[in-house]
């Protein structure tokens, strides 16, 4: 069974996202925290539970879906590492954003 990490940014989100439901609904933050315990454990155990990306670059990057939630990780020898966790209606990171994008018709 492998060791399960999170880099800070999946963490900073994790614990940003619970702050937030917690404020609005407390049942779903403990729901979310349930979930995310949930997956620990599952990625221990089966860490090809996810999908090998293809979409990107990177070579070796994972994701899970978790709900609403997307999880991107990578495999090492002796443990999983939790790149980074995102809701599903954000933009992927690094995509580039047109701010001046007005739908007016030319």
């Amino acid at each position: 069974m492998r060791k399960v990490l999170f880099a800070p940014p999946a963490r900073g989100f994790i614990e940003r996202e619970i702050r937030y439901l917690r404020d609005r609904n407390p049942a779903t933050a403990a729901a979310f925290r349930a979930s995310v315990a949930h997956l620990g454990r599952q990625l221990a155990r089966f860490p090809h539970s996810g999908f090998l990306r293809q979409d990107i670059p990177l070579g070796g990057i994972y994701r899970i879906v978790l709900g609403d939630y997307r999880i991107d990780y990578e495999l090492t020898d002796a443990a999983v590492l939790v790149l980074l966790v995102r809701h599903g209606r954000q933009a992927e990171p690094g995509l580039p954003v047109d701010d001046d994008a007005d739908y007016e018709a030319p």
